[in-house]
C-alpha cells in the first residue's frame, strides 16, 4: 500500500471522522479556509446543527468588547503551522512509509493558562477524541475539543483548522485528494484570528503515528500581544511541545501498532489508559519521538 492509499485510508476510518466532521465547519470567522456544506469531502458531514462550528465560530459575541464605552483595540493576526518533520524520521515499513504527519486541529484566543489540557490530570473526551484519532470535533455522538473550547471560561475566541486551511501538502501534490487531512512534511495549516492586548493561543493536532500524541502549546500558550508591548511578530515554536494524553497505552513504537492512527480500524480503538496528560519528555515508554522543534514550526504574523 502506497503512501497516498494508506492517508485515503486514514480518512475512511480513524482518519474519516476527521474528513467527516470537519465538512461544514470553519476555520475562523475572518473567511479564510472556510468549508461550506459542498466542500467536496462528503456529503455525511458529521457534525450536529449547533456544534459551535457554523458560520460565526469565535466564542462569546461580546468578547470584542472593552466592558465599556466601545470596541476594544484589535489586529488581525496569521497563525501558521508547518510540518517542518524529515519525510524519514521512522522506517519506511510503518504506517505512515515513515513520516510525521500533523491533522487538523482546535485553537482558542484566551486568556489566562492553556485551556485544552492541564497537565496532570486525566483528558477531556474531546482531547481523548482528537490525540488518539485526530478530530477536532470528536467522537461520533461525543462533544469535541471544539464544542469544549467554545464553552470554556477566558477563552475569546476558538475554532477549528480545517482540511481548507492546508496551504500546502506534499502528500497531496496534484490535487487528487482536495483539502485531505493530515498534512505532510512541507505542509501548513495557516488561519487568521483577531486578537487584543493580553490574549493569548492555544492549539492541539493529533501526531500521526501514534496512540495518543498531541501537538499543543505549554500550558501559558502564545502571548499574542503583551499588554505593554505590540502584536508578536515571528517564530513562536519555543511556546511548543508534544504531549501524551494518557487515554491509550503507547504499546508499540510509532507506526507499527494496529492501535495507532493510521492504521487502526475504529477512532476509539485500543486499550483505556486510565493516566493523566503529561508532556511526551516525561513519558518513558521506550520509544523514539522527534523534539518538537523538528516537527512543527509555528509563526505568528499580523496582517
Amino acid at each position: 500500500m502506497t503512501e497516498h492509499d494508506t492517508r485515503r485510508r486514514f480518512l475512511t476510518t480513524s482518519g474519516g471522522l476527521v474528513a467527516l466532521a470537519l465538512s461544514g465547519c470553519l476555520g475562523d470567522g475572518g473567511g479564510d479556509g472556510e468549508m461550506d456544506g459542498g466542500d467536496g469531502m462528503d456529503g455525511e458531514d458529521g457534525t450536529n446543527g449547533d456544534d459551535g462550528m457554523n458560520g460565526s465560530d469565535e466564542t462569546d459575541g461580546d468578547d470584542e468588547t472593552d466592558g465599556g464605552d466601545g470596541m476594544a483595540e484589535s489586529v488581525a493576526v496569521r497563525i501558521r503551522i508547518e510540518n517542518v518533520a524529515p519525510p524519514d524520521f521512522y522506517p519506511a515499513d510503518t504506517s505512515t512509509g515513515g513520516a510525521v504527519w500533523i491533522t487538523p486541529g482546535a485553537y482558542a484566543v484566551h486568556e489566562g493558562e492553556n485551556p485544552i489540557y492541564e497537565l496532570g490530570e486525566p483528558a477531556s473526551i474531546g482531547l481523548e477524541a482528537l490525540a488518539e484519532a485526530g478530530p477536532p470535533t470528536g467522537f461520533e455522538g461525543e462533544e469535541g475539543l471544539v464544542d469544549e473550547l467554545d464553552g470554556a471560561t477566558e477563552v475569546h475566541r476558538s475554532g477549528a483548522y480545517t482540511p481548507d486551511d492546508t496551504v500546502a501538502d506534499p502528500n497531496d501534490p496534484m490535487g487528487s485528494v482536495p483539502g485531505a487531512p493530515p498534512i505532510a512534511p512541507g505542509g501548513a495549516f495557516e488561519f487568521a484570528v483577531d486578537v487584543s492586548p493580553g490574549h493569548r493561543l492555544s492549539f492541539a493536532s493529533m501526531f500521526v503515528p501514534s496512540n495518543d500524541v498531541f501537538v499543543s502549546t505549554e500550558e501559558g500558550g502564545i502571548g499574542l500581544w503583551p499588554e505593554d508591548g505590540d502584536p508578536v511578530d515571528g517564530d513562536v515554536t519555543d511556546a511548543v511541545a508534544l504531549f501524551d494524553a494518557g487515554t491509550e497505552p503507547n504499546a508499540e513504537p510509532p507506526g507499527t501498532g494496529p492501535d495507532q492512527a493510521p492504521a487502526q480500524d475504529a477512532p476509539d480503538q485500543g486499550a483505556d489508559e486510565d493516566g493523566v496528560v503529561r508532556r511526551l519528555s516525561d513519558v518513558d515508554d521506550g520509544h523514539e519521538y522527534p523534539a518538537v522543534e523538528d516537527v512543527v514550526q509555528v509563526t505568528v504574523t499580523p496582517t
